[in-house]
C-alpha cells in the first residue's frame, strides 16, 4: 500500500496536536520498530522512554528494539528499560555478539544494576528480525524510528527472501513500513558528516538514497536546542531512565533531545511543535555528509523548529518522566 509522505503528514497531525491525556482511546496505535545505538549518547535511553509512555497512553505499539552498535551491554540496557516499563517481552536485534566498544558511559551499569535476563549471545540478529516482524504486520503499517546508524536498515534492504517471507528486502519494506522516522544529517546542508550517518557512512547512502517508502529527517539541529532530562532527579531511584542520565550527564544538568524528537515525529507527526519541510529529497554521499536537493521530489520532508525549544523540552520531559504503573 503505497502512501505519499505529504498524505501521511497530515493524517498524523491531525491525530497529533492533543496533550498526552487528551489523546482519544480509540486512535489507532502507531505500530514502530526503534532502531538504536544504546552506547554512545543517553538521549537514546530518553527516546525509548518517550516510546514506552506514548505506548502507555495507546498511542504507539513497540514490535522490537533493534541494536544499530555491536556493544554486548546495549541490549542488556535497552531490555532493563523494558522491563522497567512492563515490556520484557519486547524482542530486541543484535549485532556481532562478543565484539564493539565497551566504553558507554552508561550501558554496562544499567544493565548490571537494574533487572534484565536478556543474553546478547543468544540474542536474534537485526535483520532476521526485522525480516519477521515485519512479515507478520498487516501491508503499510509500521513506522521506523532510527536514532542510530544505518547499517541494519541498508543491510534489510539488501536482504533475500527467507522463511518468514518470499519478498526481497526492499520489497519487504515497500510493502510494510508506511514511514521511516530518521534521526540524522544536516538541513538543509553541511560542510561535515552528522554522527549518525558518518559513522557508517556508505550504508547511510544505501539506506536514504534507495528507501523504497516515505521518509522523515529530524536534523542535529533540531535536538540540539532541546535540553532534557534534568528533572529525572525527581522520578524513583530505581528507574534506568534516571540512572542513565546521572552517569551521562553533571548534576543538574541535561542533554540535547536529538533522539526524542524523531520518536515523537515519528508516532505524532509534527505535534505543533515543528513545521514539516516537503519538496525535493536528501542526498547522502558516501561519506555521510547530506544535502537537501530540489529534484526530483521524493517522499523525503525535515522538520523544522516552530515553536520555542523551552516548549518543545517540556514536552519531551514530561514524556520522560512518565513512570510506569506497577
Amino acid at each position: 500500500m503505497a502512501i505519499r509522505l505529504s498524505t501521511l503528514l497530515v493524517l498524523l497531525f491531525t491525530c497529533s496536536t492533543s496533550s498526552p491525556a487528551q489523546v482519544s482511546p480509540t486512535t489507532r496505535p502507531v505500530s514502530v520498530i526503534l532502531d538504536t545505538d544504546m552506547d554512545s549518547d543517553c538521549d537514546d535511553v530518553g527516546a525509548l522512554a518517550v516510546l514506552h509512555a506514548l505506548a502507555d497512553n495507546g498511542e504507539a505499539r513497540i514490535l522490537a528494539v533493534m541494536m544499530s552498535d555491536p556493544n554486548g551491554e546495549s541490549p542488556r540496557c535497552a531490555d532493563a528499560i523494558n522491563t522497567w516499563f512492563g515490556r520484557a517481552d519486547i524482542p530486541i536485534g543484535v549485532r556481532k555478539p562478543g565484539v564493539g566498544k565497551a566504553n558507554s558511559r552508561y550501558a554496562r551499569q544499567v544493565a548490571e544494576e537494574l533487572p534484565n535476563d536478556f543474553s546478547y549471545e543468544r540474542g536474534p540478529r537485526t535483520v532476521p528480525l526485522y525480516r519477521h516482524v515485519l512479515a507478520a504486520q498487516p501491508d503499510g503499517t509500521v513506522v521506523i524510528i532510527s536514532i542510530g546508524t544505518l547499517e541494519n536498515l541498508a543491510e534489510l534492504l539488501d536482504s533475500p527472501a527467507d522463511s518468514d517471507s518470499p519478498l526481497a528486502g526492499i520489497d519487504l519494506v515497500r510493502r510494510k513500513v508506511r514511514l521511516w522516522s530518521c534521526m540524522g544529517g544536516y538541513y538543509p546542508t553541511n560542510k561535515a558528516a552528522e554522527h549518525n550517518f558518518k559513522l557508517a557512512g556508505p550504508q547511510a547512502a544505501r539506506a536514504v538514497n534507495s528507501w523504497p517508502t516515505p521518509i522523515l529527517f529530524s536534523g542535529w539541529e533540531l535536538g540540539s536546542r532541546v535540553i532534557t532530562g534534568a528533572k529525572l532527579a525527581q522520578t524513583p531511584a530505581g528507574s534506568p531512565v534516571r540512572r542513565a542520565y546521572e552517569l551521562y550527564c553533571k548534576p543538574g544538568e541535561g542533554r540535547c533531545s536529538w533522539d526524542q524528537t524523531s520518536v515523537l515525529a515519528g508516532v505524532r507527526g509534527a505535534s505543533g511543535y515543528w513545521s514539516i519541510h516537503r519538496g525535493g529529497y536528501n542526498h547522502v554521499f558516501e561519506d555521510g555528509r547530506n544535502e537537501w536537493r530540489l529534484s526530483p521530489d521524493k517522499d523525503h520532508a525535515y522538520l523544522i523548529e516552530r515553536a520555542p525549544p523551552a516548549e518543545v523540552a517540556k514536552g519531551i520531559e514530561g514524556l520522560m518522566l512518565w513512570q510506569p504503573k506497577k
